[in-house]
């Protein structure tokens, strides 16, 4: 898709760093794309329902611990012409296609974007999303559930230990990867039910 690292899915639920999500009119998914060997970036909002158009928004600006005499000679043509609006698109519509085949898919991101204790309902998600990222072929599903929970290695890495522990992900025979167990999920749907009948009680 470009030149530098693959671009970044950010769940809907989980703003973009900065005032980005001020931008935002509606319910999409924010896209991060690497641009000038991680020098600067681009932001693509591709709206929710118009998966396969053009992003809706795009902002290009300097990344994070890119090289500050890049950041000065600013924006170029160069830089431009990394920025690959319909490959964004194209990844939040697999996004919603990989929703589709998983219903639990939206608690799952928002359980792992949003909680940073070891909760069970955490770890039952995580365990979904690494038998997920794993059966998908992915080589690094540790690196990319680093992505999607924004928090350190380490921590993932025992968090998953903590996840298998406690019987939410075993192993498939000698395979790589692991697969989330019958206790995860009703670990979830109690979750789910809990949610709704709260949401239920707060309704004037």
């Amino acid at each position: 898709m470009e030149i530098g690292p693959q671009p970044t899915l950010m769940d809907p639920v989980s703003p973009p760093p900065g005032d980005l999500a001020a931008l935002t009119d509606g319910e999409g998914s924010w896209v991060r794309q690497g641009l000038a060997h991680g020098d600067f970036e681009a932001w693509h909002f591709v709206r929710h329902g118009s998966a396969g158009a053009a992003p809706a928004y795009i902002v290009v600006r300097p990344a994070p611990g890119g090289d500050p005499a890049a950041a000065a000679r600013g924006v170029t043509t160069t830089v431009l012409r990394e920025v690959r609006p319909s490959d964004a698109a194209g990844l939040v519509r697999d996004h919603e296609h990989e929703a589709q085949k998983y219903p639990r898919a939206r608690q799952v991101e928002e359980l792992l974007s949003s909680a940073r204790r070891p909760s069970d309902p955490y770890l039952a998600a995580l365990a979904l999303r690494y038998e997920r990222l794993a059966a998908s072929g992915d080589r690094s599903p540790v690196r990319r559930l680093v992505d999607i929970t924004a928090l350190p290695l380490g921590t993932v890495k025992s968090h998953l230990q903590l996840a298998r522990r406690k019987g939410f992900l075993e192993a498939v025979g000698a395979k790589a990867g692991g697969r989330a167990t019958d206790a995860a999920h009703r670990v979830l749907a109690g979750a789910e039910r809990r949610d709704e009948a709260a949401s239920s009680e707060g309704r004037p």
